[in-house]
């Protein structure tokens, strides 16, 4: 496979565009492709809107309790990932949950020790295998202050006297759960937050409680939620959304308020970034096909620019988590507008995922084109993650491979 592949980063790129175009070349190599045809124009170093910080702004919290509705949530991708998305926010939730039932009736089991010194001995003498952390992208010592902080929370101590059994299963599973959830939250509040393989995975995550099962039980757990917390923590997770919101609003609006912010700006400063991009590909080496691939606004601009009369040379228009589509509707395009017999260029692949609420399907806003192909890459990572998480999944890389021309 021969060619080039050019990378339009969006202004929404959390760890930066160097990283995420690393990431890139990495996924590429699984295809027939050079990791050095794969080039990044940092358009946004020179034409990209300013940071935007809205905490001076937001009226301050009224929210501060939060409750379950009865019922029973489906065991479904989408559950899931929003129940880690709570556990990433509070990473000792499950392990409140089960401290909140009923008392066991002793606390003594293995060797005659309380349940809870035998948890807090597992925690102090785990040894992880090398290999899992490393496929997991997790430092050594990111997992050992994991497990110092759930071997010292009250809601471990809460949970060895509620359910009284060292090798309860339930237990097991929710303590190893809360030790990848900390690794998780400190990812995401690191800055700039760290977007490791097992933080934009499901796969990979479920891959890491099972190894932090094996070292702390000596057998993985399962994976998944049980039954008995998922009553609770299912409902949890899909109902509480607006007081979690309101509690976290300035965390939570950072992704719209770029949204928002690149919208406007691309209104006004749109026709720099085009010419940019254009030059920027209108200068490759002519050694074979050439294929865009734009993330968010950089899904936008080439959108625009490929779809006007000025357009450079390209082969394949790949667009990742784009918004494209909706400004469409919006009438916010220069070279296409609603009602005007629209002309997108094709052919065009647009990847997006249903957790990515900045991304959107293209086929259905041009139902008389043909030549428009919507693929869903779903990472199994919840919102804002989502949205920068197809660059660590190979289906990405595998569909652009597919579509090569």
């Amino acid at each position: 496979m021969e060619g080039s592949l050019v990378f339009v980063h969006g202004t929404g790129v959390r760890e930066g565009l160097e990283q995420t175009l690393a990431k890139v070349r990495t996924g590429v190599g699984t295809l027939p492709l050079s990791p050095d045809s794969v080039v990044g124009p940092p358009w946004g170093q020179e034409h990209g809107p300013a940071d935007l910080d809205v905490t001076p702004v937001l009226p301050e919290s009224s929210a501060r309790t939060r409750a379950a509705a009865d019922g029973e949530a489906p065991e479904d991708g989408a559950t899931d990932a929003a129940t880690w998305g709570l556990l990433l926010d509070d990473p000792l939730l499950e392990l409140r949950l089960l401290a909140a039932a009923p008392s066991a009736e002793t606390g003594i089991v293995v060797g005659g020790q309380p349940t809870e010194v035998e948890l807090q001995q597992r925690l102090d003498e785990a040894e992880m295998a090398p290999e899992a952390l490393e496929a997991a992208g997790v430092a050594d010592e990111e997992l050992r202050s994991a497990l110092a902080f759930v071997r010292d929370s009250e809601a471990l101590a809460g949970a060895a006297q509620a359910v009284g059994d060292a090798g309860d299963p339930e237990l097991l599973d929710a303590v190893s759960r809360s030790v990848v959830a900390r690794v998780l939250h400190d990812q995401r509040t690191a800055d700039p937050p760290r977007l490791s393989p097992v933080a934009v995975s499901g796969d990979r995550r479920t891959e890491l409680v099972d190894a932090v099962g094996d070292a702390l039980f000596g057998a993985p757990t399962r994976g998944i939620f049980t039954r008995t917390v998922w009553k609770t923590f299912g409902p949890l997770a899909m109902r509480i959304g607006n007081a979690q919101v309101r509690e976290n609003r300035a965390k939570l609006m950072d992704p719209f308020s770029d949204f928002i912010r690149d919208v406007a700006f691309y209104i006004r400063r749109g026709e720099a970034v085009r010419t940019y991009l254009a030059n920027a590909i209108s200068d490759l080496p002519a050694n074979g096909p050439v294929v865009v691939v734009g993330h968010s606004l950089g899904g936008i601009a080439m959108v625009d620019l490929m779809s006007g009369d000025d357009a450079p040379h390209v082969d394949l228009l790949v667009t990742v988590g784009s918004q494209a589509p909706y400004l469409y509707l919006l009438d916010s395009l220069v070279s296409l507008r609603p009602g005007q017999d629209a002309k997108p260029f094709t052919p065009w692949l647009n990847i997006y995922s249903p957790a990515d609420f900045l991304s959107f399907r293209a086929a259905p806003a041009f139902p008389d084109v043909d030549g428009i192909v919507d693929e869903e890459v779903d990472a199994g990572v919840p919102f804002p993650e989502s949205h920068s998480a197809y660059w660590s999944q190979k289906e990405t890389y595998s569909l652009i491979g597919q579509h090569w021309p």
